[in-house]
């Protein structure tokens, strides 16, 4: 691998659309750039498409993000140097690579990020077809789907087998809420593995998942996407970005779906319509204003799966119906308000304030399927009892996060030193719902012949738990360069949480109020050592800590229980290859919550015991980019092994110990490849394999999902500079495979499905 000496060098290597640059934005520089001439200037503010992201870190900078940072020199009328950027936006000429990142608060390049990192891009979001957060993340090894059981619906996700529910992210910014979220107002989707309590507070303990909301650029251009399928399926998507006059920009996402699920008989469905606005103020200058605003809604008849037969999915014909009924629902809403101000010092230093205030709104009436009594894998037919039965939920939850962001560089004992320097205040309120009313039984069915007409209920709500929760995070963060080579990750993070949980309207003796408050301490150190542009090494350590009211809720035992304590250790290198258009990357972690609570009782306090454990070793490679000019690949294998150490002390704790806990396979790989044969055509395809699997808190139980390899492919067409047809074709060969599982039963994944896409830029 070539080692380029100065940024001059490194430009002239790369093509106008992957322009790299020896520093990262302006933003967080220190203020280096007011020495480079102008036409290096052009250069720097996209400085960070350098990077050998992580293997799984495949993304492009989202055009126009860096295009519209700002130079760190400023005239005294506070209005910051113009910069002149050369880079098409055009996505065919980005790659699947990560450019700058800012998961870790601090805008960077992968590569200097001493953690595990994977980026699913606009690209590769695009050239997939994928409409939905659960599609873009089934790219991300080491990732899992749990069903939303346990009083939950929405995105259910384990991250190297722990729970992740609650470290769900928007912009930074903890986006808790119940819902399943689309992608049509996401530039990328970011997953920082490891422990990182000292960046996010509680969670996190295998790691967090951030989505990146799209922003206007100063720039008018437009895109629409209309796409047909089979299963009924439609969606229509319309990004519009208009500059406006002066330092100001709009841009307006438009979203409207509809399909229908499995099934020959085709009763579910799905119909979502979104709208996003981001306006943009002082783009370029030293104080830049922010306004956006998100709503998504959806009217679904959600498909739960079906029971587990025998220890595994129930076989044929259970994944070609659906037994739901024609009066199930799932209605979901998200409406989020954000307003931030940045403000930028010439000399590089940075202030970013943002405040977002969100509700959030569920209700659900589904049916749970499973084979009556008595039936086995032996006697199925199609005249087999269908036993249905009801899940139904509700509630509403309120949060407001306001964060503050410091970022400066400075000198201390003659070594540079990038500091961070954080603040956090949020207020979540969360209620839950029943339908006490509801009585209705479901009638039964019949396993080849599935009836779904609907019936009535009384779906009065009434509150039955509320809770509220309180944090104040303070951190700090420096990043020292201990010479050219090699740098030191240090952090520190003070978190006060506390929850409040009203539960007047459950029956006695659970309808008592329950309160706790905790303070935690979280910690952060890597060491990297970069001797060249194209190699990174590292080796990290980070805590974690997971309080009783995480998921909002507390039992009378709960609330008397200290916090989880969990950390992460991992070792791992990152290069850049062929002058930059390919990263690689690999990792070496184990990640040990040490302190786990579990069903044995501390009498003294009426808590439960912190006396469990269990760990995760991850072995990951990941690699992404451009192997030629023509051919594009997005790539990763994981391998974990998963053991609970140790449990609680009655027979069936101790029959857990030694085991895996459930959701994370020892082996997943993900394959995503296009090739351009001529200026016209593009072909592609992908596998995504999984080894056997098993659901989540049913550790003792023979429960099982097969093993899995699911094959999609691509052709596109360029009908001219604006227009281009797509055809995808996701599940190849039909695979009946389940990757959404739950103690109690397993839904399978999508059966093979037919998409065009024609997609217009003006």
């Amino acid at each position: 691998m070539a080692h380029f000496s100065n940024p001059k060098t490194r430009a002239a290597r790369n093509k106008p659309s992957r322009i790299r640059a020896c520093a990262p934005l302006a933003s967080a520089a220190t203020g280096a750039s007011s020495a480079l001439p102008s036409s290096e200037k052009a250069v720097l503010p996209l400085g960070a498409l350098m990077l050998a992201v992580s293997m799984a870190g495949w993304a492009q900078t989202p055009p126009g993000s860096t295009a519209d940072a700002p130079a760190a020199a400023s005239t005294p009328n506070n209005t910051l140097t113009p910069v002149t950027v050369i880079a098409p936006r055009d996505r065919a000429a980005q790659t699947y690579q990560s450019g700058i990142t800012s998961v870790g608060k601090v805008p960077v390049p992968a590569k200097d990020i001493p953690q595990s990192l994977t980026v699913v891009n606009e690209k590769l979001i695009h050239d997939q077809g994928k409409d939905s957060f659960k599609g873009a993340l089934e790219n991300v090894v080491g990732i899992t789907f749990e069903a939303g059981e346990g009083g939950r619906v929405g995105d259910n996700i384990r991250l190297r087998g722990f729970s992740a529910a609650g470290d769900i992210y928007q912009d930074g910014m903890r986006d808790i809420a119940q819902y399943n979220r689309d992608l049509f107002n996401v530039d990328r989707v970011e997953v920082l593995r490891g422990a990182a309590s000292m960046l996010f507070g509680r969670g996190s303990t295998g790691g967090v998942i951030n989505q990146v909301s799209k922003q206007a650029r100063m720039i008018t251009e437009h895109e629409v996407n209309a796409t047909v399928g089979t299963d009924g399926y439609q969606r229509y998507q319309g990004d519009f970005n208009f500059k406006l006059e002066g330092d100001a920009a709009l841009r307006i996402n438009a979203m409207a779906t509809d399909g229908e699920g499995r099934g020959d008989n085709a009763g579910a469905s799905t119909h979502r319509r979104g709208l996003a606005l981001d306006y943009r103020l002082g783009i370029g200058t030293a104080n830049e204003f922010e306004i956006s605003y998100y709503h998504l809604n959806y009217d679904d008849k959600p498909d739960w799966g079906f029971a587990w037969l025998n220890n595994r999915p129930a076989p044929a014909p259970t994944n070609r119906y659906w037994y739901g009924l024609d009066s199930d629902f799932q209605k979901d809403k998200a409406d989020a308000l954000t307003l931030s101000h940045t403000h930028r010092w010439s000399d590089g230093s940075s202030l970013k304030t943002t405040v977002r205030d969100g509700y959030y709104s569920r209700s659900m009436w589904a049916t749970q399927s499973s084979f009556a009594a008595g039936t086995t894998v032996a006697n199925i037919n199609d005249n087999t009892v269908v036993n249905r039965r009801t899940n139904a939920k509700a509630g509403e939850e309120h949060h407001t996060f306001l964060q503050s962001d410091y970022l400066t560089t400075t000198s201390w004992f003659g070594r540079k030193n990038s500091i961070l320097l954080g603040a956090e205040y949020a207020v979540e309120n969360s209620s839950r719902s029943t339908y006490p009313s509801l009585v209705t039984a479901k009638p039964p069915t019949t396993a080849g012949n599935p009836d779904s007409t609907g019936i009535s209920g009384n779906l009065t709500e009434r509150v039955a738990t509320s809770f509220k929760a309180t944090t104040l995070g303070l951190y700090m963060q420096d990043t020292i360069e201990l010479t050219p080579q090699w740098k030191l990750v240090g952090g520190l993070r003070v978190d006060q949480f506390r929850g409040d949980f009203d539960r007047s309207g459950n029956t006695a003796p659970n309808n008592t109020p329950l309160s706790r408050s905790d303070s935690l301490l979280s910690k952060r150190l890597g060491l990297m050592y970069q001797p060249t542009e194209e190699a990174s090494y590292y080796a990290a350590w980070g805590t974690s800590f997971n309080t009783s009211g995480d998921l909002y809720q507390y039992d009378p035992r709960s609330a008397n229980t200290p916090p989880e304590s969990s950390r992460n250790m991992e070792i791992g290198a990152k290069w850049e290859l062929y002058g930059g258009d390919l990263s690689l990357r690999t990792a070496l972690a184990r990640t040990d919550k040490y302190n786990e609570r579990n069903t044995d009782i501390d009498t003294a306090n009426n808590s439960y015991l912190l006396s469990g454990q269990r760990h995760t070793d991850a072995l990951e490679f990941e690699i992404a980019g451009r192997i030629t000019p023509q051919w594009d690949v997005f790539a990763g294998i994981g391998f974990l092994k998963a053991v609970i150490d140790k449990s609680g002390s009655n027979a069936a704790g101790q029959a857990e110990v030694g085991q895996n806990p459930g959701l994370s396979p020892s082996r997943q790989a993900t394959l995503f490849t296009t090739y351009r044969v001529d200026s016209k055509w593009r072909v592609g395809g992908g596998l995504t394999a999984v080894s056997q699997n098993k659901p989540a808190n049913s550790v003792t139980t023979d429960n099982r999902a097969p093993g899995y390899v699911k094959a999609d492919a691509l052709v596109e067409y360029r009908i001219n500079a604006g227009n281009t047809v797509k055809l995808n074709i996701d599940n190849l060969f039909d695979k009946v495979y389940y990757n959404t599982l739950y103690r109690g039963f397993a839904a399978p994944g999508d059966a093979r499905a037919v998409r065009v896409t024609l997609t217009s830029k003006f």
